[in-house]
């Protein structure tokens, strides 16, 4: 992958804002002096009431949790105070008074653990302060008074307070102003965004096993990205999941390897109800963690930094990801891949389960191309839904970016060359049986195959059905040829020859290309993204189907139960009227797809699908 511009510029272990002009509210803590009056403030703004008794937070290497004074279930207690730590150099602690020494004790003790005989507490502009520093080997030295500390010291706990501050001076400011940074974090993470983004073939194909650390996602730029697509196994099962992470420091003594990396993850669920006091858009979790080695939290509504990073990182990746795939869209696609074998040869007998014809090869790739197809059909139709649903509505002021969807990406790429291959292998035994079960196991993908059929399409239509079943249409010239033909299925649906010579003349000005057929209040169009979209007598679109190609033809059969449909990039497709939606293909109709018949100048004659 070619060096690609750095998406986040701060410099490693800083702690820079990811987006400009974030308003702070000023009227908390003004002046930024350490001191009682300055804490009390704080403790107001991380714990407005008595329903919670810590706040925690992190920005860079710097993290801090603000406590109330209470007595937890584990009969721990703890005071009204702030403890902050800069990843393996300072702690502090800064809380005011209390006038019990034995509990004071008990606080450095228990909560923090790691505590040992601290030095009598000195109270200096109404607070104690406390520090302690870190050895060479990445252990915490004894505690003591904050007087005594050496400049150094002084400085960092100086520039964390400030940080402190800053930090709950911007979620101050949104609190107080409803809240409009997650409003837009809301609209720009949606589960269909997300989902789209993880169905990419770079997550699909190339980096798609979560649990591989070669496979598992790559760097962007400065910025690690990796999706976990659903799966269950040994009972367990996991989600659909999008994971950014970034260098945040470097290692300090004792650290595993890597370890100084930060991450937001992004889990798809089915529970639309976001979590009280967190950023959670609906259907979706939002968590974060400071360190590799550290557990996930929920991110919280007053991680306003960390909504501001998110939502760049997430809109800059998905425009860069999306601009990579058209690009390689616009190349050829690779050779075709060698398809498995199949390892027995037609005929067989009507009973024989299709795992016994086709073998356990060309049963995985059914069963991973379906599985995709299924996914990206859903998805599709999605996108449909919630278009149609902007359609209706007036027009947002501020969308955050939702507006301007990007295109959903069909992930079965990366294995469309392995099942052409397939489909041409089967296509020349000219057996029945062993096309239909073809057929049943891989549905057609127009998106997979889209660059091959722009570029090598031979344009089908007009197509005409005959009164007793049969159906003609007219194929464009291959290349190197001076005329098109036209081409003839039986009443079956199932076989397709050269017509009769005198099947153009016999049509006359009928012969012509139609983009809307009717029938029994029924009208069928279609558009040059290669959808058909079924409209009611009052204008009312009924469902939408997709074919794939521009689409230059359709001819609705007298009964109005089958259609046939000419594109511009070589398909001539049947369609028949079901009991229900085909979960595998793009659509909202309750037509399925009998045979598509495939021109292409890269074939001497048509593939049956």
């Amino acid at each position: 992958m070619p060096a690609t511009p750095p998406i986040d510029s701060a410099e490693p272990g800083t702690d820079a804002l990811c987006e400009d002009g974030l308003p702070e509210d000023a009227t908390l803590c003004p002046g930024e002096a350490m001191d009682a009056t300055a804490l009390r403030q704080l403790l107001k703004a991380a714990l407005p009431d008595s329903s919670r008794h810590k706040a925690a937070g992190w920005f860079g290497q710097t993290d801090f949790l603000f406590t109330r004074s209470h007595v937890d279930e584990d009969q721990d207690t703890y005071h009204n105070g702030l403890f902050i730590t800069i990843w393996k150099r300072w702690d502090f602690w800064l809380a005011l008074p209390h006038d019990d020494p034995a509990a004071h004790a008990s606080l450095f003790t228990q909560a923090w653990a790691l505590l040992r005989q601290p030095a009598a507490p000195t109270v200096t502009d109404g607070l104690v302060r406390q520090y302690r520093g870190y050895g060479a080997t990445g252990g915490p030295g004894p505690w003591q008074g904050l007087h005594d500390a050496p400049p150094e010291a002084l400085q960092a706990c100086a520039e964390a307070w400030r940080g402190v501050i800053g930090y709950w001076r911007r979620a101050e400011a949104q609190r107080r102003a409803g809240r409009p940074l997650r409003a837009r974090l809301h609209a720009a993470l949606t589960p269909e965004r997300v989902r789209a983004l993880t169905l990419l073939p770079v997550f699909t194909g190339r980096y798609n096993d979560w649990w591989n650390p070669e496979r598992n996602g790559w760097w962007e730029g400065d910025v690690w990205i990796g999706a976990r697509q659903p799966g269950q196994q040994s009972g367990r099962s996991w989600g659909r999941a999008l994971k950014l992470s970034w260098r945040n420091g470097s290692e300090a003594p004792g650290d595993a390897e890597d370890d100084a990396h930060a991450c937001y993850q992004i889990d798809l669920v089915d529970d639309d109800a976001p979590h009280e006091g967190t950023s959670h858009p609906p259907g979706l979790r939002l968590s974060y963690a400071q360190r590799q080695s550290d557990a996930r939290q929920s991110l919280p509504n007053d991680a306003v930094d960390h909504m501001a990073r998110l939502l760049r990182l997430f809109t800059t990746l998905e425009q860069r990801l999306y601009a990579e795939h058209a690009c390689a869209q616009q190349a050829p696609p690779p050779d075709d891949q060698p398809a498995p074998p199949l390892p027995r040869t037609p005929p067989f007998a009507p009973d024989e389960p299709d795992a016994e014809v086709f073998g356990a090869q060309i049963m995985a790739l059914s069963n991973d191309w379906q599985r995709a197809g299924r996914a990206h059909a859903a998805l599709v139709r999605e996108r449909w839904a919630l278009q149609a649903e902007r359609m209706a509505e007036p027009p947002a002021q501020d969308d955050g970016g939702a507006a301007a969807m990007p295109a959903i990406v069909d992930p079965r790429g990366a294995q469309a060359g392995a099942v052409l291959q397939l489909a041409r292998a089967v296509h020349a035994w000219a057996d029945a049986d062993l096309s239909a079960r073809f057929h049943r196991r891989f549905a057609f993908a127009p998106g997979a195959l889209a660059y091959r059929a722009a570029h090598v399409g031979r344009a089908v239509g007009p197509v005409l059905w005959q009164a007793d079943g049969r159906l003609l249409a007219h194929v464009s010239a291959a290349h190197g040829a001076q005329a098109g033909a036209w081409w003839e299925v039986g009443a079956d649906g199932l076989h397709i020859a050269p017509a009769p010579q005198a099947a153009p003349a016999a049509h006359g000005n009928e012969a012509q290309d139609a983009v809307t057929a009717a029938a029994h209040g029924l009208t069928v169009r279609g558009d040059a993204d290669g959808d058909l979209h079924g409209l009611a007598e009052d204008g009312r679109t009924l469902w939408r189907h997709h074919i794939g190609g521009a689409i230059r033809s359709i001819a609705m059969a007298p009964d109005g139960h089958a259609l046939a449909v000419g594109t511009a990039g070589g398909y001539l497709v049947l369609l028949r009227k079901g009991s229900g939606i085909d979960p595998y293909l793009p659509g909202t109709s309750r037509y399925a797809e009998v045979r598509r018949f495939i021109f292409w100048d890269d074939a001497p004659a048509p593939l049956a699908w």
